[in-house]
């Protein structure tokens, strides 16, 4: 109940500061690594398409997890995750954000339990898709602003029992995304 807190608070402290959740269509900009009462996670989930899968199978936190966790007879890595389409670039891609599903065990392998989690975004290159950022948080945003075309992203973390929020903000650098700007502020 806590932790639904802080995220509520990380959440309205983004509004606060004009970064409000901004949607082209239906598209969903803002994700939350815990559930907030009355809102989705993911407003409109997609199946995680098999290209994100097979690098997510090759991700570090992915692998130790199955180690730990193997998959069951006749279960699939895609209900680990849920996924969203995002547009980066243009109307034309269809890019991926996606996040840990929480339904199992092997979430915890994807989240602490102060609620900062991992967020996976993938870029479609119009053949295949590639991993351009893998970041820690307690939610992520697909800002309105640009960086050579292409959105800017932006994750926050509430620490020190809600009195500290830190953004980190990053660029898209032509290959993947880059850490740009770290702020860190104390609510009072």
């Amino acid at each position: 109940m806590f932790m639904r807190l802080l995220v509520s608070s990380f959440l309205l402290v983004c509004l606060l500061h004009g970064h409000a959740q901004v949607r082209r269509g239906d598209e969903q900009s803002t994700f939350a690594v815990e559930e907030i009462p009355g809102e989705a996670r993911v407003t409109h989930p997609i199946a995680v398409p098999d290209g994100v899968l097979a690098i997510l199978r090759t991700d570090g936190a992915v692998k130790s997890c199955l180690k730990d966790n193997p998959l069951g007879r006749g279960q699939s890595l895609s209900s680990w995750f849920v996924a969203s389409q995002i547009h980066l670039y243009g109307v034309n891609e269809a890019d991926v954000i996606v996040l840990p599903s929480l339904h199992g065990e092997e979430s915890m392998c994807f989240q602490s339990p102060t609620g900062i989690g991992l967020f996976w975004v993938f870029r479609h290159d119009g053949q295949q898709y590639k991993l351009v950022l893998q970041t820690w948080g307690n939610g992520l945003q697909i800002l309105t602003s640009k960086t050579d075309g292409y959105r800017n992203i932006q994750t926050g973390t509430v620490g020190e029992a809600g009195r500290v929020i830190t953004n980190v903000r990053f660029r898209f650098d032509g290959t993947h995304y880059a850490k740009d700007r770290e702020t860190t502020s104390e609510q009072r």
